[in-house]
């Protein structure tokens, strides 16, 4: 029975090709563009952003690689179809009404390059 299950794990193994990659990204370029961003539950306490539009182009979000949140902004690192981008979530309020809502912005275009794992 110790057999099988030491040959089940064997099989399960990923080859040498699949294994995965880190990314390394690269600031290519800083922007404060304005965007707009849409997500998939918009009344949820955390939705999921599904991509966001610049000027008249969509660009859909295929992973959101990291999240860093600060006082007044969140940051979001994504990987899209078309590239990869630091966004900026800011909270601004409205000085008549001094209700909260959120501006989205690029931040920074960047490059993404694979970098394979060794071990």
């Amino acid at each position: 029975m110790r057999a099988v299950r030491r040959g089940a794990r064997a099989s399960r193994r990923r080859p040498e090709a699949a294994r995965p990659h880190d990314l390394l990204f690269i600031q290519r370029a800083e922007r404060s563009d304005p965007i707009a961003v849409e997500v998939d539950r918009p009344l949820a306490f955390h939705p999921r952003l599904v991509g966001f539009w610049r000027g008249a182009e969509f660009h859909q979000i295929t992973r959101v690689v990291a999240t860093r949140r600060e006082h007044d902004a969140i940051y979001y690192r994504v990987l899209t179809d078309r590239g990869a981008f630091d966004l900026r979530c800011i909270r601004r309020m409205d000085p008549l009404t001094l209700r909260p809502r959120r501006v989205w912005e690029v931040c920074a275009e960047l490059d993404a390059i694979p970098v394979a794992r060794l071990g």
